[in-house]
């Protein structure tokens, strides 16, 4: 969750923003159709614009859940594979079925939750069950069923049209915290599951930062009411995994 607030004392840390990220996501919204996803600590979700160039519009956020009884913008970050190793769902779907499970028939599948820290290419994830499999196949199914659900419901929105992964660009938002190699590791994911970038247009993959993408949607939102010239802009981007607090202080 993402708010902002007139700040009554010294922020607790001072984030500064990133002209190369600011001219990174200026240039993704320059393309007409982009997809971020979020890949969370506890929950996940994806959000869209497929809007002609140059007419203003909010991004799309698809709701999770409802089959559930849940309406949510987000879907646990958990996923099942059969004994195979072959992914069968992702999110509220996945945690559902695994809870329904006998315990002879969860033994012979694995599910993953909680995963989102444990990361190196050569690393392998303990399921719920104890068994293992290697953490890039974990990571990379997961962001493949994201990408799947989110090219499925902008043809469900655009009366059946067929979109390919290379018509948009990609952002996948990080935490700072992440070394190089982590962040490598997500990019490694994404060539896994092929969003469409290749090493002749890599621009059409951002990898973004977290707290610094939460301050620039900040910086959208309208000033009425929100942020006066005499106030500082302070964001809180608050998960399970990390949390930030940063603030921007207006030049005199």
């Amino acid at each position: 969750y993402i708010t902002a607030t007139k700040p009554t004392h010294l922020p607790v840390s001072q984030l500064t923003f990133s002209p190369y990220l600011d001219w990174l996501f200026l240039s993704a919204m320059g393309d007409s159709f982009v997809i971020a996803i979020d890949f969370g600590t506890a929950f996940s979700g994806y959000a869209f614009n497929i809007t002609p160039r140059g007419e203003k519009s909010e991004p799309h956020l698809p709701r999770w859940g409802k089959e559930y009884g849940f309406d949510s913008p987000k879907t646990p970050t958990c996923i099942l594979f059969n004994e195979d190793e072959t992914c069968l769902s992702f999110g509220y779907e996945a945690k559902m079925k695994y809870k329904e499970m006998s315990g002879e028939e969860a033994k012979k599948h694995y599910y993953f939750e909680d995963f989102k820290m444990k990361l190196s290419s050569n690393l392998e994830i303990k399921a719920a069950n104890g068994k293992s499999m290697k953490a890039l196949k974990v990571f990379s199914e997961s962001l493949r069923f994201l990408k799947e659900d989110a090219l499925r419901t902008i043809s469900r929105n655009t009366e059946g049209k067929i979109f390919f992964p290379s018509d948009f660009t990609w952002v996948l938002t990080v935490p700072a915290i992440w070394d190089p190699s982590a962040k490598q590791f997500m990019r490694e994911a994404a060539t896994q599951v092929t969003l469409g970038f290749t090493e002749t247009n890599e621009e059409k993959l951002v990898i973004a930062l977290e707290p610094e993408a939460a301050s620039i949607w900040c910086k959208k939102l309208p000033s009425e009411g929100f942020i006066s010239e005499k106030h500082n802009a302070e964001s809180l981007d608050q998960s399970a995994g990390t949390q930030y607090i940063g603030a921007e202080h207006p030049e005199a």
